[in-house]
């Protein structure tokens, strides 16, 4: 796939492919089972622009009631400018749901793994 200009062009956290390879193969030989997750754009997006964001932190998790080798996971908040969380600690409950303003809605590989043409999907 053809590098198309974007925003991020100048951005000081790209790294160059081959370093990518090297840490993302060097991750797979020691035995992890979860390669990479799928993070939903919008999503992620609306998380970025609430009011006071500044940061996304990501927790890991482990949920000992998913199957054996998916039970890692990935929990993300926004964080305001001085990096504190931005968590509803008494959180309401909106048409039955809790709204605590943390977030999981990635999906690891496997099974949402990428083409077998990804550079990064060996």
């Amino acid at each position: 796939m053809e590098h198309q200009s974007s925003k991020h062009d100048k951005s000081i956290f790209e790294i160059p492919l081959k370093e990518a390879q090297d840490i993302t193969r060097a991750w797979a030989a020691r035995g992890n089972f979860i390669k990479s997750y799928l993070i939903d754009a919008r999503e992620l997006k609306d998380m970025v622009e609430e009011r006071g964001a500044s940061y996304v932190r990501v927790y890991f998790g482990w949920d000992t009631e998913m199957e054996k080798g998916r039970e890692q996971r990935l929990i993300m908040v926004p964080a305001d400018v001085y990096g504190h969380d931005m968590i509803n600690t008494t959180p309401s409950l909106i048409e039955g749901q809790e709204k605590s303003n943390i977030f999981d809605f990635t999906m690891p590989c496997p099974p949402t793994c990428p083409p077998p043409d990804s550079p990064l999907g060996e």
